[in-house]
């Protein structure tokens, strides 16, 4: 009954220490997944930023030819 229960006892030893190798293992994944997510959240708000900056460049890019129009009509008329 003794060497029954050791028996039992390293099956149980084995199947834990396969576990907490699978459980490190699929932390580590998470980790790896977590923080490409992150760096992908990173990127689209630095692309959103980007987009609206280049918006706001081309609107004053668009008044100051605006104001070329009007200053050059202002002297041809003069």
């Amino acid at each position: 009954m003794y060497e029954t229960a050791l028996h039992e006892n390293d099956k149980l030893k084995s199947r834990l220490r396969d576990s907490k190798q699978e459980l490190a293992k699929i932390r580590s994944q998470l980790d790896k997944v977590t923080q490409k997510q992150d760096r992908m959240s990173e990127r689209s708000s630095a692309l959103e930023s980007d987009k609206r900056e280049k918006q706001a460049l081309e609107k004053r890019v668009s008044d100051m030819e605006e104001e070329l129009k009007v200053s050059h009509t202002k002297c041809g008329k003069m």
